[in-house]
């Protein structure tokens, strides 16, 4: 547990999987690099961490993060470590996180999904945290750094990972320059801090990137935030979803048959495996993933197939709000407020005290009273 940001749970020492170690000493090599790079020093605190990393001290780990991670808006509770220096040390920790909520059998077939789907030299935007920190440390420590790792979401917020990207992708990709991110950044002071701020500048960046990267490498996307300028170019992919270079009329019958197929045998697999039933975090994952491809389905009017995609994510993770609430909306959309009200009660069971599942309902309502003829 944690008592003041601190973890004092002193049980019996998990077993820490040996990559997670390696991983460790990897970063922490690049952390030591960077700094003679960029003529920083590397504080003993961010030693320390990654000497309890190595060691597989998983409580130890997270008791230096704590020490160490940046609040919002400052240089954080370890002076110097607001710059690039931090990310290392943040892919590490959350790296730890993920592999200790997931069985691991649960988590190698996850991260073979994606790994072994994208080609080398292929650029991956990685959304959530298995996403970005399980396929990373897979990646580094199988030794396969042809594939390029970029998380959509800290090119929202953070010009530091910019920085980051630029020192450790070189000029093997093309990444925006300082200019660039600010040019980004240049909205309305408070606007720029809201959510829809935050996606204006995502979708700009990712936007760079795609268009000033696509005629060397090509793009596949695991998607955290829908961004609405990728609909035109995607298609299902296994697990997640890949960008083609140029627009595309419509989703081929065959790519819909063959996604169909294979999250029907996945899904099976899954439901069928009692480790996999009792992982919230895989369930979760899994869902979302699955939602993304209805989104998608959704976007291109194909709405049997993005209701069965929907409902199919629903059956991996019923608590899921993204899966239900994006199901609802597809209902509100086919005319079936009564459909979309009933998803969201049995969802409301689930969750009973989720004060935005209720007011979604009493929205719905609203809506359905609004659109139905006088009597």
């Amino acid at each position: 547990m944690l008592v003041s940001g601190i973890a004092t749970d002193t049980s019996a020492d998990r077993e820490v999987d040996p990559r997670l170690k390696e991983f460790a000493r990897q970063k922490h090599t690049q952390t030591e690099e960077l700094a003679a790079k960029l003529h920083l020093d590397v504080p003993a605190e961010a030693r320390e961490f990654f000497k309890a990393a190595e060691a597989g001290d998983w409580i130890a780990v997270s008791n230096c993060f704590e020490l160490i991670r940046p609040e919002p808006g400052t240089n954080g509770p370890l002076p110097g470590l607001n710059n690039v220096l931090y990310e290392p040390i943040h892919e590490t920790y959350w790296a730890y996180n993920e592999f200790n909520e997931w069985d691991a059998a649960l988590l190698q077939e996850f991260a073979d999904g994606i790994l072994r789907s994208i080609p080398p030299g292929s650029i991956y935007f990685g959304g959530t945290d298995p996403g970005r920190f399980v396929i990373t440390a897979v990646r580094d420590v199988a030794k396969s750094p042809d594939i390029f790792i970029v998380t959509q979401n800290l090119l929202g917020v953070d010009s530091r990972y910019t920085e980051y990207l630029r020192l450790l992708y070189g000029n093997r990709m093309w990444v925006p320059s300082e200019k660039d991110v600010q040019q980004a950044f240049q909205r309305d002071t408070e606007d720029a801090k809201t959510l829809s701020g935050i996606m204006a500048v995502i979708d700009k960046l990712t936007k760079m990137i795609f268009e000033n990267n696509k005629a060397q490498h090509e793009f596949y996307i695991e998607e955290s935030y829908v961004i609405p300028w990728m609909f035109p170019y995607m298609e299902p992919h296994g697990l997640i979803l890949k960008l083609n270079n140029e627009k595309l009329e419509k989703l081929e019958p065959d790519v819909i048959e063959r996604d169909r197929e294979f999250w029907e045998k996945l899904s099976k697999e899954l439901l069928a495996d009692p480790k996999f039933v009792a992982n919230e975090g895989a369930r979760k994952t899994y869902s979302k993933m699955r939602s993304a491809i209805g989104g998608l389905y959704a976007y291109r009017s194909l709405r049997d197939v993005a209701e069965a995609a929907f409902k199919q994510a629903i059956t991996l993770c019923p608590a899921s709000p993204e899966a239900n609430f994006r199901l609802a909306q597809l209902y509100m959309e086919m005319g079936r407020a009564d459909d979309a009200i009933a998803l969201l009660q049995k969802l409301q069971k689930l969750d009973p005290n989720n004060d935005k599942i209720a007011m979604a309902i009493e929205q719905l309502r609203k809506m359905k009273h609004e659109t139905e003829p006088p009597k």
